[in-house]
């Protein structure tokens, strides 16, 4: 199965720990299933919707006989990437394999995000 990967913020981490789910944004919300990403899209995705305030992490998800539930979104004009969706109400924090720090580089006026260290769940 191909790694796959959720970002939030570290405000929305600490709520999940708390909850043991992973809260859903409102893009989520909206479209009634989960939005994540394959790794090579982990750095595009958080440089286009988090801040560095927000210290984004990218959550490693172990989704073994979840694949039935998992769908391919081809890509748009708004979002030129194929984009894996999971058609759940919520991520399990047990599903969560490694959170993996997001460290922001200035480039100009744009931000770029590369992976750190995992910190194993």
């Amino acid at each position: 199965m191909t790694v796959l990967y959720r970002v939030l913020g570290r405000d929305e981490w600490d709520q999940a720990q708390l909850l043991g789910t992973v809260p859903l944004c409102g893009s989520d919300r909206q479209a009634g299933w989960v939005h994540l990403n394959c790794p090579e899209d982990v750095p595009l995705v958080t440089g286009r919707y988090f801040a560095p305030e927000q210290q984004p992490v990218a959550l490693e998800l172990d989704l073994a006989g979840l694949e039935s539930k998992l769908e391919w979104l081809a890509p748009t004009a708004e979002k030129n990437w194929q984009q894996p969706v999971l058609k759940v109400p919520a991520l399990q924090l047990a599903w969560v394999r490694a959170v993996h720090e997001l460290t922001p580089r200035r480039q100009g006026r744009s931000v770029h995000y590369r992976f750190g260290c995992a910190e194993p769940v």
